[in-house]
């Protein structure tokens, strides 16, 4: 995820984020507590499930997922999956910057997957962080 306009650049209003999955991706079941998101799929599919509805968007589609609704995106396709999330208000951008690995320049066409998943102390810290700020994992991705 590459953020484009941060919560500090929006005076609180917003975050924009570009987000790359990659085929076989998934953010787990969870729910935001402080922001809604919405999404536009650039390239790409993914399977999008907000509270009990699941449905498969292609590029070009978006949804809105409030906050405190369950949600999970997967990509269940062969090709990465490009897409522009925004959340509102801002803040989701410091989790993301927090919990994620720095990259420099362009976005990767296909992103870089740890060599290894992480293991059970580094998810403990993960899942933590994500605690404090305001997502609750539900069920884990990948489960």
């Amino acid at each position: 995820m590459r953020v484009l306009l941060s919560s500090q650049q929006t005076g609180g209003q917003f975050t924009m984020i570009e987000g790359t999955m990659p085929p076989g991706g998934d953010g787990g079941l969870h729910l935001h507590r402080f922001e809604d998101e919405s999404m536009t799929i650039l390239e790409g599919e993914l399977e999008v499930t907000i509270g009990d509805d699941v449905t498969v968007l292609r590029a070009g589609q978006s949804y809105f997922a409030p906050r405190g609704v369950p949600q999970r995106l997967r990509n269940l396709g062969k090709v990465p999956t490009r897409s522009l999330l925004v959340t509102t208000p801002g803040g989701f951008d410091e989790f993301i910057v927090k919990a994620g690995l720095r990259v420099e320049g362009e976005m990767p066409a296909t992103p870089a997957m740890p060599a290894e998943p992480p293991t059970p102390e580094q998810m403990i810290a993960l899942l933590e962080m994500a605690r404090m700020h305001g997502i609750e994992v539900l069920i884990p991705p990948g489960a």
